[in-house]
């Protein structure tokens, strides 16, 4: 997280903003778990893993929805897809 979500802010890696004081640490962790597992299904899919990834990304949406989860969500769709098709 670059910026405060609240007062838009730089953070410069801080967990308090330091122009409205909000403490960012609970919105931190929370945006790091979601990166966590979008990893997590990135590695899946390259292990060939295609359902166990599709299930990680769905959490990762779930829990944090930024373009890089989004963009590996439709990834992890057209593996599916393509999957079934191959079936």
């Amino acid at each position: 997280m670059n910026a405060c979500p609240i007062c838009r802010a730089s953070l410069n890696g801080a967990t308090t903003c330091r122009r409205c004081r909000a403490d960012l640490q609970q919105v931190q962790g929370v945006e790091q778990r979601g990166r966590t597992l979008a990893v997590s299904a990135v590695q899946a899919l390259v292990a060939g893993d295609v359902v166990g990834a599709a299930a990680l990304i769905e959490r990762a949406a779930a829990v944090h929805a930024a373009p890089t989860v989004r963009a590996v969500r439709a990834l992890t769709q057209a593996a599916l897809r393509a999957d079934d098709e191959a079936r």
